[in-house]
């Protein structure tokens, strides 16, 4: 069997093999490629073996969230680890779908969770336009100032204050100094001040030069409290990501990342951003 990195595997425990019909069928008739049957997997003889390899040559994985799973062995002991580093490291797009009221995971919480419990219609629609939509997301139109443009609006949408462009330290220049305000735990308003940077890529990747390039201009802002936060049109390398995470340890900055693949799923969850720059 070929890898088809459009394909959308279903992942769910035997007891939920109803559901996992229903939901499959729906998507099929909305010519959606879905696989998430064992006996469609003819890859080998283990059958955790044939599902590893559906899920790790899948664009898409749906994960049906119910007591069955969670109290299943292979969830107790094995499935936590591989799926989340597996999803991390091969960008994975995951759709968690809560199909009966229970107690979810953390683990789980850092996506967006569709639920069905209430609306099973309403829940189905808001999986196939996540579906539909995410392929249609493509930065290849852009140029470098239209993606700065589109970082611009992408922060607003995402309720950041007092965002002020192409800021200028010690000669050195910053795409976004901006600020985001959140509550602690304890329902205390919070500030965090962050640097933006937008690097929009025609062809190559993301590079460590570019990350050493956008640490070096943080020194110039000269304060402690501020954090990174790089918005790129490209897909970073594992050994970026391991640059980026010794380098959060060693300096103790925080630098988040919205890559090429994120960023489409960012984008996903903002009506006037899609129908601005994708759906037009």
């Amino acid at each position: 069997m070929t890898n088809n990195r459009n394909r959308v595997f279903i992942s769910y425990n035997h007891n939920d093999s109803d559901m996992a019909h229903r939901i499959s069928d729906s998507l099929q008739r909305e010519n959606i490629d879905v696989i998430f049957d064992y006996k469609d997997i003819s890859i080998g003889e283990n059958v955790f073996n044939q599902i590893r390899y559906m899920y790790e040559s899948s664009e898409t994985v749906i994960v049906l969230l119910s007591r069955s799973l969670f109290s299943s062995d292979y969830f107790q002991h094995e499935f936590p680890q591989y799926f989340f580093e597996e999803a991390r490291k091969r960008k994975i797009n995951i759709i968690p779908i809560l199909i009966e009221k229970c107690q979810v995971p953390s683990d789980f919480l850092e996506f967006e969770i569709v639920n069905l419990t209430n609306d099973f219609n309403k829940g189905l629609q808001r999986i196939i336009q996540k579906l539909k939509i995410i392929p249609e997301i493509t930065f290849d139109h852009f140029s470098p100032r239209e993606f700065e443009e589109f970082t611009f609006d992408l922060l607003k949408a995402f309720r950041f204050k007092n965002i002020q462009r192409e800021q200028t330290f010690n000669d050195r220049g910053i795409d976004f100094i901006a600020e985001s305000y959140s509550n602690d735990v304890f329902g205390f308003p919070t500030k965090e001040v962050w640097m933006v940077e937008a690097k929009f890529y025609r062809e190559q990747r993301f590079s460590i030069s570019s990350l050493n390039q956008i640490i070096d201009l943080y020194r110039y802002i000269n304060r402690e409290d501020t954090k990174i936060l790089l918005i790129t049109n490209s897909v970073l390398t594992s050994v970026a990501e391991e640059f980026i995470e010794e380098t959060q340890r060693e300096r103790n900055i925080e630098i988040k990342i919205l890559d090429g693949i994120k960023l489409k799923k960012v984008v996903t969850k903002r009506k006037r951003l899609l129908n601005k720059y994708f759906l037009r």
